[in-house]
């Protein structure tokens, strides 16, 4: 099958990044999050197969490191902190999610991108997603430790929780390893 120039063109403008939401959605929520002024850049994460295997023993647990988007968020010129992005899986759908990190490591919010599945989308609610503020690496981001589980969400509450601590480990990685900066 033959495709059209144009339609190519659509197609490419349409798609916007490879988890469905837009960079438009990510400047927003970098402004939203970081003030007025700030800017994000992405990151070429481009992890070896060393590096996979790192992480992969630091975190504890396989995850798909190399489908995780990383934004530097700047402001004046001056890395101020980054966003990554994500996909876990929630009972039968992918959950889209992003992560806000300060220079520090800790996490400044969780954020639910786009959820997809019919139930337990409490894991949206304001009071689940406040748990993971200041949380990093090496702190236990675990159901039933310092996350409460949300009942009739608890597919999604851990597999949320299990991306935080996933994304804190790569953004820890990341910053060690320089690639942030």
């Amino acid at each position: 099958m033959r495709f059209s120039k144009h339609f190519a063109v659509i197609l490419l403008l349409c798609a916007g990044t490879a988890f469905g939401q837009s960079r438009q959605q990510i400047d927003d929520l970098a402004v939203n999050l970081y003030g007025h002024g700030s800017a994000i850049q992405p990151v070429a994460s481009s992890l070896s197969e060393v590096d996979l295997g790192k992480l992969s023993e630091s975190n504890g647990a396989k995850h798909p490191w190399e489908n995780v988007q990383v934004y530097r968020v700047e402001q004046d010129g001056k890395t101020i902190g980054a966003i990554l992005v994500d996909n876990v899986k929630g009972k039968a759908r992918p959950i889209t999610y992003a992560a806000a990190f300060d220079t520090k490591g800790g996490i400044r919010a969780l954020e639910i991108l786009t959820y997809r599945e019919s139930h337990g989308g409490e894991v949206q609610s304001e009071t689940f997603r406040r748990q993971f503020e200041g949380k990093k690496h090496g702190d236990a981001i675990a159901v039933g430790r310092d996350i409460r589980n949300i009942s009739g969400a608890t597919i999604s509450s851990r597999s949320v929780t299990n991306g935080a601590h996933a994304l804190a480990t790569l953004y820890h990685y990341l910053n060690t390893q320089g690639k942030l900066e």
